[in-house]
């Protein structure tokens, strides 16, 4: 399976629109730290990753995001992560 970057950006867009539509257009992070599972073992199936375990922060990831589109320099890949850490955040506390 494929994915275009054009649709992945249309579903965000629309996710994060119907957000603020329904009025919530700031989110409090209630929690900080989160399990996190390392690149090299997150989809290794044959074992459960159980020792592989790491933490990550939420507002760390968050500090890591807020310089994007203010400066020129070079965006790394790796702010996807964290973008994604955020977002499975709201995903699961927000309410519908």
């Amino acid at each position: 399976m494929h994915i275009t970057v054009s649709e992945l950006r249309r579903a965000a867009n629309t996710l994060l629109d119907h957000l603020e539509a329904s009025g919530q257009g700031q989110i409090e992070l209630t929690e900080d730290f989160y399990w996190n599972i390392p690149n090299d073992r997150l989809y290794a199936r044959e074992a459960p990753p159980r020792e592989s375990l790491d933490l990550g922060q939420l507002t760390s990831d968050w500090e890591e995001l807020l310089p994007i589109g203010r400066s020129h320099d070079p965006v790394p890949s790796h702010d996807l992560v964290q973008l994604a850490a955020l977002l499975r955040f709201v995903g699961t506390k927000v309410l519908p």
